[in-house]
């Protein structure tokens, strides 16, 4: 909807048709365009109306006639959120604006007030607003496939897999029931990839996706969880049931024929099916104990199902890393190192800013979602990630007075820990370069208000706020519009393939005239290649960071980075005087 429009159509509530003639005079003043109102004193009336009828802007107030106002607001904004309301307030009450503002009103009115350029210019303020949340939403919907499916066989990726099944797991606990999970793994799919080419195992992909799809209820789900193999979830299936669905999965994949030039090729597949408990913390381990199933099934030979129940808890991290010395050692930080990738300017080369990066022990611990999963799952996360912070900030004081770094910090920690603190550790650590907190979007689950205040305390002590993978979920709608981030890093599912796809272009563009209204600084994540460089330089992105710049680097092995100042000897005693005489 532009607010260059030729006809604007109005909807004002309230219990005095003759209000709504005099507002119809006002407008009726405004040259351009051309405003319908109509008018409803019940709200019962309006809401049938705005179901049958296109309308651009609600007027709701003084007084309708049902509720009084507030909740009159409240409801309409409930139901129809894509319709911007403006509250009509008598008199000067900032309290009553407040709180209406709060109830979803986009902006308030006084009745009285007589210039028709005030009621011209508040519509084109709401309807401006409305454009930028449709694009939003428009780019959140984009990204989210993006970053959920895979674009190959139109199943969930990995990631999308992850989500599915620990929201599953979530609906298990309460009930302390099982999930029933399939393995499905395309047998000598690497022979075919390697023989006949990468098309044609393309072509297998799709094909076994889309017998699985046929097999399976509208509530269940699959994904693919690796080069050849998918994983299938039940959700209220037992096993014998989940035994059943995979057989039926196996016989269509074997049924399939696929042919490519002058060969008819024919796949089969072997699969695991297993029970998964309720108190599983991770998708990592659903994947280690169907692998488990699967592995024991191809021992015995390929196009089978092997069934078996809840199998024991897989070991994913040695004894040493998961017992309590380990849990010590990350809290203090002993066995933590900071690694820092640079941003640059992507005109000239230039590092403008640097990434630091908190990197795990040797071993399974030392990449960044293992790390802080165990964290999470010996509940100290909270207390590990305020250790990072202090960490990162501490060497990124090496850069300089009025280096600019960014450090990552979660939302969580960011909820647990008063805003002093956090001030405090950025101020004890020496860092007296511009700090940039980066709060990771696929993190902003649940109702981002909440970090409304903490962020506001930070900005105004002078730490800048960037939301980091921008394009997960809902947050991208609202953690963008309610925390006002001076920087917005583009997620890397939206930069690689740039070159090649007009479709990402066209996404990009959007979210960074979204980027353009909420006066945030942009900066790509990565950029790989010289063809999606180039393409990032004509939409006239400025920042960027990526492989093509250089890998995140362990501070200490960097030769580039500052070495931290050599420690200070203590001063000899003081051997003089009358002690020492005698």
């Amino acid at each position: 909807m532009s607010s260059v429009q030729a006809l604007r159509r109005i909807l004002h509530i309230h219990r005095d048709p003759g209000l709504a003639d005099r507002i119809r005079d006002r407008l009726g003043r405004i040259p351009a365009p051309r405003h319908l109102v109509a008018h409803y004193a019940h709200l019962v009336d309006a809401f049938a109306y705005l179901q049958v009828s296109p309308v651009d802007v609600v007027l709701a107030g003084p007084e309708p006639a049902d509720d009084d106002l507030l909740e009159t607001v409240r409801r309409l904004s409930a139901t129809f959120p894509e319709i911007p309301v403006v509250a009509l307030v008598e008199g000067d009450d900032p309290d009553l604006v407040d709180r209406l503002q709060k109830a979803g009103a986009r902006d308030c009115l006084d009745p009285a007030a007589a210039h028709p350029e005030i009621w011209a210019r508040t519509f084109n303020h709401c309807l401006r607003e409305m454009v930028t949340v449709r694009e939003l939403a428009q780019v959140t919907a984009r990204l989210d496939w993006l970053i959920h499916m895979d674009a190959l066989t139109g199943t969930l990726n990995r990631k999308g897999l992850e989500r599915a099944i620990m929201d599953e797991l979530g609906r298990c606990r309460p009930r302390g029931a099982e999930l029933a999970v399939l393995l499905v793994d395309l047998d000598d799919f690497t022979r075919i990839n390697a023989t006949l080419g990468h098309g044609v195992g393309d072509m297998v992909l799709v094909a076994a996706s889309r017998r699985i799809h046929e097999t399976l209820r509208p509530a269940d789900k699959v994904g693919r969880c690796g080069t050849d193999r998918f994983m299938v979830v039940l959700p209220g299936s037992d096993l014998e049931d989940a035994e059943a669905v995979a057989e039926e999965i196996r016989l269509a994949i074997s049924r399939d024929a696929i042919t490519a030039g002058e060969i008819v090729l024919k796949t089969t597949a072997s699969i695991g099916v297993a029970a998964i408990s309720p108190r599983t913390l991770s998708f990592d381990e659903v994947l280690a104990r169907t692998q488990i199933v699967l592995q024991r099934g191809k021992l015995e030979g390929k196009n089978r199902t092997t069934r078996a129940a809840s199998v024991q808890d897989v070991n994913l991290i040695t004894p040493v890393e998961s017992g309590p010395d380990m849990v010590r050692a990350l809290v203090r930080g002993r066995v933590l190192q900071v690694a820092s990738q640079p941003i640059v300017n992507l005109t000239d080369g230039r590092i403008v800013s640097r990434e630091m990066l908190i990197r795990g022990p040797r071993g399974p611990l030392h990449t960044p979602d293992n790390l802080f999963r165990f964290c999470q799952e010996n509940d100290i996360l909270a207390a590990v990630d305020l250790r990072c912070l202090k960490l990162c900030a501490s060497t990124a004081a090496r850069l300089g007075s009025h280096a600019r770094y960014h450090v990552n910090i979660m939302p969580a920690t960011l909820m647990q820990t008063p805003v002093e603190e956090l001030i405090r550790v950025l101020k004890v650590s020496g860092a007296q370069g511009h700090c940039v907190l980066e709060i990771s979007e696929q993190q902003l689950l649940g109702d981002p208000t909440v970090l409304v205040g903490p962020v506001r305390r930070l900005q105004e002590a002078g730490v800048g706020i960037a939301v980091d993978d921008v394009g997960f979920g809902n947050s991208c709608l609202e953690g963008l519009l309610m925390l006002q981030p001076e920087v917005m890093k583009v997620d890397k599912k939206l930069i690689r393939g740039l070159a090649d796809d007009p479709e990402l272009r066209r996404t990009l563009q959007r979210l960074l005239r979204v980027g353009a209204v909420l006066g945030a600084e942009i900066v790509a994540e990565g950029i790989e290649n010289q063809a999606d460089y180039n393409v990032l330089m004509d939409l006239g992105v400025r920042l960027g960071q990526g492989y093509l710049f250089g890998r995140p680097v362990l501070c200490e092995q960097d030769r580039s980075f500052p070495s931290p100042p050599p420690r200070t000897a203590p001063p000899p005693p003081d051997v003089s005087g009358p002690a020492a005489a005698g």
